[in-house]
């Protein structure tokens, strides 16, 4: 048996791109050996070892091979049947192709990862990086026969993040709609009034109206954040977070550094760097020192019960976030 050529564990972060190569898997297949009846798709938990291992072994039907899929199981089956899966695994036959494919990065202390990572090519799809996901966005524009300069991927991809589902369905709406333009190409105005921001994007427009002292417009981003579905916790979270980039921002900004040397300093996106830096100056240090202890304040009254909340209601800590913009908006 060629374990190397025929085992194959796919797992990680990257859900889009670990999909998109299973079914161009799926399809080439189908192509060359005859359709889909030697394809079988498992998922964890209709997975029952001892029919796994009969299947395993079931000749391809007319076709000198079969492929198998198994979805999930590191993450949801039983250790137990993992056990029992991964000696199964070893008498894999030349003629079958099995694939494990994991959302999620498996605990490589499990038998069966151990397994894997001796007789199967084991494949990562990590998150993208911010480079990547502009390069990605440019290509996948390209392959879809629209246009976007550097700059515009670069904006949609701060815009976005690195949701490659979101980005692929947003380049399709973007492509068909840049056909009017007078140019032909995808504009950062097409992107923003087309495209959804990620909570990033948008907390970056609420910091823009913190600093211009603009209530009104704080109040109704923040009110559109949590209309949009966003979780109340994770909305103040990402304000926590965006905060304590500014911060270093200004210093590494009053340092001298460039966007470019604070995008890797800090490990974020060029233009989120750049953007940061810009907002930076609309602050004093001592400022943004006092609106991080704000922050942290309402974090330690929500922890020790200072602020209740529940699942049905979050009134109070909405109320205090909201006081929070409004002192900051005076």
């Amino acid at each position: 048996m060629s374990d190397q050529k025929s085992i194959y564990l796919f797992y990680g972060a990257d859900n889009f791109s670990l999909t998109r190569k299973v079914n161009f898997w799926i399809k080439e297949f189908e192509k060359k050996h005859s359709g889909d009846i030697n394809i079988d798709t498992i998922e964890a938990k209709t997975l029952e070892p001892k029919a796994f291992g009969t299947n395993l072994q079931a000749m391809p039907f007319l076709a000198e091979k079969r492929l198998v899929i198994v979805k999930d199981f590191l993450d949801k089956g039983s250790t137990d049947n993992q056990k029992t899966i991964a000696k199964i695994i070893e008498n894999t036959p030349d003629f079958c192709v099995l694939v494990f494919t994991e959302n999620k990065t498996p605990d490589k202390r499990l038998t069966l990862y151990k397994k894997l990572s001796k007789i199967a090519k084991v494949e990562e799809f990590r998150e993208p990086s911010p480079q990547e996901t502009t390069t990605w966005i440019t290509k996948e524009v390209q392959e879809k026969g629209g246009q976007i300069g550097f700059a515009e991927a670069n904006f949609l991809s701060a815009h976005v993040g690195p949701n490659l589902w979101q980005l692929s369905n947003e380049i399709e709406k973007l492509v068909q709609a840049s056909k009017s333009e007078p140019d032909g190409k995808i504009t950062k105005q097409l992107i923003e009034s087309l495209v959804s921001a990620s909570i990033s994007s948008s907390i970056f427009k609420l910091t823009d109206a913190i600093a211009a002292k603009n209530r009104k417009g704080s109040l109704n981003i923040f009110k559109k954040l949590i209309d949009s579905g966003e979780g109340t916790m994770m909305v103040f979270y990402m304000i926590v977070r965006h905060f304590r980039i500014l911060i270093q921002s200004k210093y590494l900004t009053d340092q001298g550094q460039s966007p470019d040397s604070i995008a890797r300093t800090l490990k974020q996106h060029p233009f989120v760097a750049k953007t940061s830096s810009q907002q930076s100056r609309n602050f004093s240090p001592e400022t943004l020192k006092e609106i991080y202890r704000q922050l942290l304040e309402i974090d330690k009254k929500f922890k020790t019960g200072g602020i209740k909340v529940t699942v049905e209601d979050q009134s109070e800590f909405l109320l205090e976030i909201e006081r929070f913009i409004i002192n900051l908006s005076r």
